[in-house]
């Protein structure tokens, strides 16, 4: 799972594609990025935890803060 999602600089990243019906497929190779609200709404189609919301949401504060 930990390869799958990635964060940088507030955003998350996973490694998928959305499918026709609206899913998302985990592991294809494309990528799909985040906001943390954003990903509060995808937690269950994307293996994004709280943890990983939470760190993204840390990071864009110490970034907008500079």
């Amino acid at each position: 799972m930990g390869e799958n999602v990635r964060i940088e600089r507030g955003w998350i990243f996973v490694n998928g594609t959305r499918q026709d019906d609206g899913t998302i497929e985990i592991g294809t190779g494309g990528e799909m990025r985040f906001s943390p609200f954003e990903a509060m709404s995808q937690r269950q189609d994307t293996q994004i935890t709280w943890g990983h919301i939470l760190t993204a949401s840390v990071q864009r504060l110490a970034f907008w803060r500079r």
